[in-house]
């Protein structure tokens, strides 16, 4: 691998977007099983989030959310229509001190313009409770609508997930000459080579032990699914989660 490489280059070489934030390796959802996936839209830009309120919804900051963004809830097929399915516009968005150059603090809040109706397709995953690092070894999962073929990127009709093992910080580390991995990251590593998060998935919830621990943010440009290269998730740190909730009880009462 490469020594450090300057900020200009290091973005052209992560992929927190598009290409690579697919499901690789995984199999299709049972439909509805996952109740709080989001499927975003920007322009044709396609991005995963988490619904954790009746109108908040956490993604992931690269995602460039804007005024013209979709959001819709209750998504399995994105091409079949179904009656769970809820559409909803951004009403606003906060992020957390995001570096575009290093991808640090990779998490923004998206506020949609009415609550959702909650039920069996549409419902809230609970933020942590608890903040230590996710051990090496243990197993999480992820989905997403990305491609699932690495060397075609089109994207997956049907919800999509994956099972894979944490890796230490420190291991993870090590292993990226390309980036900075820092105390707001964690990382999967499937060392077979076969399974990965890796573009429309970017903003998705990463689960361990099934609490929600982080968000899918970044990868290496053509290299996912690659046993030398793990993928890179926001990891949920307490300051994090106090954000959270200070932006969503400052913003209660803006909507019905």
């Amino acid at each position: 691998m490469l020594g450090w490489i300057s900020t200009c280059l290091l973005a052209s070489l992560l992929l927190p977007n598009g290409e690579c934030s697919k499901i690789i390796g995984g199999r299709e959802a049972a439909p509805h099983s996952r109740p709080y996936m989001a499927l975003l839209n920007t322009n044709g830009h396609q991005c995963s989030g988490t619904l954790i309120k009746a109108d908040w919804v956490l993604t992931a900051a690269h995602c460039k959310v804007n005024s013209s963004t979709t959001i819709k809830l209750g998504v399995h097929s994105i091409k079949a229509k179904n009656k769970y399915i809820q559409n909803f516009k951004l009403l606003r968005s906060i992020r957390y001190n995001f570096d575009e150059d290093t991808l640090d603090n990779d998490i923004e809040l998206v506020q949609l313009c009415r609550k959702a109706r909650l039920n069996k397709a549409v419902n809230i995953l609970p933020l942590p409770k608890k903040f230590d690092d996710v051990k090496d070894g243990t197993w999480c999962n992820t989905a997403g609508w990305g491609s699932t073929n690495k060397n075609n990127y089109q994207p997956s009709d049907k919800l999509m997930e994956v099972c894979l093992p944490a890796i230490s910080r420190k291991k993870c580390a090590e292993m990226w000459d390309y980036a900075q991995i820092t105390p707001n990251m964690m990382c999967t590593l499937d060392a077979s080579g076969k399974k990965d998060a890796c573009g429309g998935d970017s903003g998705g919830p990463l689960l361990c032990e099934k609490m929600f621990r982080g968000i899918v943010s970044f990868g290496l440009l053509n290299s996912c699914a690659n046993p030398e290269i793990p993928g890179v998730y926001t990891f949920l740190t307490k300051d994090y989660i106090k954000w959270i909730n200070k932006e969503i009880n400052k913003n209660t009462n803006t909507i019905n």
